[in-house]
């Protein structure tokens, strides 16, 4: 559910009747998950950011992945559906859909 309000905008600094903010409500109902989850939000700079950081690395890993197939393929020529759609996608559309998953709306 937090993931879902701080993509529609959600703020991190609403406050309750008593001066709670999201991840001090969180704390003082022991749901320190939650509270955890927020508190990683806002040290990136909110949603999209946190977002935009964790999909880094795998975008980084699919984009190397990408890169190392063709010789892969060149050894085993019977390459399945899946992975031919993979490697023989233009590169602007493989980078266009990659940015996507970037997305809070790809997530």
């Amino acid at each position: 559910m937090c993931k879902h309000l701080l993509s529609r905008g959600a703020s991190l600094d609403a406050r309750t009747n008593l001066g709670r903010d999201p991840e001090a409500e969180a704390r003082f109902f022991g749901r320190n998950d939650m509270a955890d989850f927020l508190a990683a939000v806002r040290a990136a700079g909110g949603w999209r950011p946190h977002v935009a950081a964790r999909r880094k690395p795998y975008i980084d890993a699919l984009v190397a992945l990408r890169r190392e197939l063709p010789a892969a393929r060149r050894i085993a020529p019977t390459v399945p559906a899946h992975a031919r759609l993979f490697l023989e996608t233009p590169d602007d559309v493989f980078l266009r859909v990659l940015e996507y998953w970037r997305t809070p709306y790809g997530y």
